[in-house]
């Protein structure tokens, strides 16, 4: 069995929203105790109060989660400045919570303190992990070999970004915060690990489409791309686009070694018009082939769509699923304005309306691409998680 229980409230009054969120969860559990939460919140919120509410209402519960650029849930569907709480019940699956700190100083230490952490606390084998980082004081990617490494072959690893305060003005996400049991962390990463027969599957979809040529990246360091078909960055996206300012609706597509069809999105950030050079918010490999991708609105909204589409048709045909999480990129919510909130409708439309639902807007989403150990950091994306007791 596994039972995953949704609360949400946006009340401006911290006890009024608890209130709500524990009463909306209780119900929802129906006698259950839940083992492991994962919870996402406002800036705005005082985290410590909320930290210590929910472990005095939950003793003993595995807690993981981060600061967010905006909450989702099939309670109140889209919502900024509230506080999602997310509760897993299950007599056959461990759900084990797992810090890292200093992860600038040494993501490769912190990613293993996680881990160990985590799989400390269960003799199950791990079967996926649900990643919350600090994103932009250390490559994404090195983030996500790190824990590879950690966890071992074969674990699949999805999340998302954790938000700062001004998600537009901060590249190093300094403010951004992780959850932990009852730790307040900065600059860390938080897990929430779940081992055992599990059943789950993916959904990973942007709506965007590529325009124009394939191109190849033949200077980069890191995120910063410097030269495009042998000719200033800059002046690759000046061609196609007629713009001298970072389109951040127009990110570019890496594709995938040997899978021509497959890529993942890096948002352009600045433009350096002097050196010629983009900065993306992520790496992009030096060889890689890349292309420019536009979206309308209503693309957007299909990449919704095909996301939880794609994560129904993976589920395991023997299992339901129990409940959904969705890591959706904080530029899609730029993009998308007032409409934002037509994201969860859809996915919910696709799903039905009786699984419960919880998720966030990220700084960047994390999720394999089409194997388990190719996990990548992605911009401009829809993960859509399914989650379920594997049946016996």
């Amino acid at each position: 069995m596994l039972r995953m229980a949704v609360g949400h409230s946006d009340d401006i009054d911290l006890e009024a929203a608890l209130g709500d969120v524990f009463r909306q969860c209780d119900q929802a559990l129906r006698g259950a105790t839940p083992q492991a939460g994962l919870l996402l919140a406002s800036w705005e919120l005082d985290h410590e109060a909320l930290l210590r509410a929910i472990n005095e209402r939950y003793p003993g519960i595995e807690l993981a989660g981060s600061t967010t650029a905006g909450e989702m849930s099939s309670v109140l569907g889209f919502r900024e400045d509230s506080v999602a709480l997310t509760l897993f019940a299950s007599d056959t699956v461990d759900i084990t919570a797992g810090l890292g700190r200093d992860l600038r100083a040494d993501p490769v230490a912190a990613a293993r303190r996680a881990v160990e952490q985590a799989r400390g606390r269960t003799t199950l084998p791990p079967s996926l992990c649900i990643a919350m980082s600090t994103i932009g004081g250390v490559e994404a990617g090195i983030i996500l070999d790190a824990l590879r490494a950690a966890l071992g072959p074969g674990i699949p690893i999805l999340g998302g970004g954790a938000a700062p305060r001004d998600p537009a003005g901060e590249p190093d996400g300094e403010t951004s915060r992780e959850f932990v049991g009852d730790e307040l962390a900065r600059d860390a990463l938080a897990v929430l690990l779940f081992s055992g027969p599990l059943a789950f599957s993916y959904g990973v979809e942007t709506g965007w489409r590529g325009v124009g040529p394939l191109a190849t990246v033949t200077r980069a360091e890191g995120a910063r791309v410097l030269e495009i078909d042998g000719r200033a960055a800059t002046a690759f996206y000046e061609h196609y686009l007629r713009t001298d300012q970072a389109p951040i609706a127009n990110p570019l597509a890496v594709f995938e070694p040997g899978r021509t069809g497959r890529f993942y999105l890096r948002t352009p950030v600045a433009f350096d018009l002097e050196a010629g050079a983009v900065s993306f918010f992520g790496a992009v490999p030096e060889g890689a082939t890349v292309q420019i991708t536009v979206a309308a609105t209503e693309q957007v909204y299909d990449g919704a769509r095909a996301s939880m589409t794609a994560a129904l048709a993976g589920f395991p045909a023997d299992s339901r699923p129990d409940g959904a999480l969705l890591f959706s990129c904080a530029t899609r919510k730029f993009l998308l304005g007032t409409r934002a909130g037509r994201e969860i409708d859809l996915v919910r439309d696709v799903l039905g309306e009786s699984v419960p639902v919880g998720g966030f807007y990220c700084m960047g989403e994390i999720a394999p691409m089409s194997a388990p150990d190719l996990t990548r950091f992605h911009n401009a994306t829809l993960v859509s998680l399914l989650l379920g007791a594997r049946a016996t």
